[in-house]
């Protein structure tokens, strides 16, 4: 009976003295972007530290590894970011400045263990431990695409905020100290004149780094109005920096180009019609290359917004030039037939004593009571 006693007495001993990762402990794991990481060396918690084998992580996360075995070192590249890790040290250098480390990297086998969180987050990753036995890393360069496609969003939601007319939007999207409040007088005005639609056809990050981004952009602008409003083709640049919070804000916004976006083809048209608008606008040239002032005046309509300028203009062109004004027949824009409208896109051909040249205008004309076309507005292209 005592010889059975002492038996189970060494049993429950030597259950005592297993290993806490053989018996009872959870296994630690890592994954990089979604995918596991291998190890020969399995992972370990060391005071909420995830210490991993060096280059298997290195590897995964994009990274270089090298290790100087007369200093123990081990550098860590990724881009611009350089990581210094020495055994037994618990003192690190990030791009040349000194980082205080919880756990210090140590040797096992052969092989080079080191903090799997700190390695990370100096390269510009994420680490995060999900409290029970995983440790999710995001690489360097996952979180730069993440941080990229934010940014670009960022500038697609501002542009798309000015078709809603969604002032203190548009606000918000500014860090508050680059807002100008001219911005928002000159936002007021065009919502009170048009509806917009506003496509952005190119968006494009050419320069980046962590805290902020350039972006060069490109879209699409309709107006809705009674009037024909030619649509335009915008290219800015935008400059983002992130706020307190990591947010993307727009630090600056600057206009390259804009140019008309032009139907390719007319609006279509009854010959007649066509006809009636072509024999007016050679009326209209007749009165510029008679320079008479008045013939012209007498084609617009009485309450015209844009009569006193444009006979302003000529009357000055005619004072101080001799001018010969041709105009092939104009390209129609939109008609309505049954109310006697149309815009149409007109292309002066002018030579004067000094120099050939052309411009473009729209003119909006509509049909007086006695069924006479008229000029009731005019938007010069130049």
């Amino acid at each position: 009976m005592k010889q059975k006693l002492s038996i189970l007495l060494l049993i429950c001993m030597a259950v005592m003295l297993v290993p806490a990762t053989v018996f009872g402990a959870v296994a630690v794991s890592v994954t990089v972007d979604g995918t596991a990481v291998k190890f020969t060396q399995a992972p370990v918690r060391k005071t909420n530290v995830t210490m991993v084998e060096a280059k298997p992580l290195v590897a995964k996360i994009g990274a270089t590894y090298a290790f100087d075995t007369k200093t123990k070192t081990a550098t860590i590249k990724s881009g611009a970011s350089v990581v210094k890790l020495t055994v037994d040290s618990k003192s690190a250098v990030v791009n040349g400045v000194k980082k205080a480390l919880t756990v210090a990297p140590y040797s096992l086998k052969g092989y080079i263990i080191v903090p799997a969180e700190f390695v990370v987050q100096s390269l510009g990753g994420i680490a995060k431990w999900d409290g029970s036995s995983k440790l999710v890393v995001t690489s360097p360069a996952a979180v730069t695409k993440l941080s990229k496609a934010k940014a670009l969003d960022a500038v697609n939601q501002y542009i798309q905020l000015h078709a809603k007319e969604d002032a203190k939007g548009i606000q918000a999207a500014w860090l508050p100290k680059y807002w100008n409040a001219d911005f928002k007088e000159g936002m007021f005005a065009a919502f009170e004149q048009y509806d917009m639609q506003i496509k952005v056809t190119s968006n494009v990050v050419t320069a980046f780094s962590a805290s902020q981004v350039t972006i060069e952009t490109e879209f699409k602008v309709q107006y809705s109005s009674e009037l024909y409003i030619p649509g335009e083709v915008v290219s800015e640049t935008f400059v983002l920096v992130k706020d307190s919070a990591g947010a993307w804000k727009i630090k600056s916004e600057r206009l390259d180009d804009s140019v008309l976006d032009l139907p390719e083809t007319p609006a279509a048209t009854t010959p007649e019609f066509a006809s009636g608008v072509n024999s007016f606008v050679q009326q209209y040239v007749a009165s510029l290359n008679a320079a008479d002032v008045e013939a012209i005046g007498g084609l617009f309509t009485a309450d015209s917004a844009s009569k006193e300028e444009q006979l302003g203009y000529w009357e000055q062109l005619f004072a101080d030039y001799t001018s010969v004004f041709k105009v092939e027949n104009p390209f129609f824009l939109s008609v309505d037939e049954k109310n006697g409208k149309a815009a149409v896109l007109i292309t002066y051909e002018i030579e004067d004593e000094e120099e050939e040249y052309s411009y473009e205008s729209i003119l909006y004309l509509s049909k007086d009571d006695a069924g006479q076309w008229k000029i009731s507005d005019v938007l010069d292209l130049y």
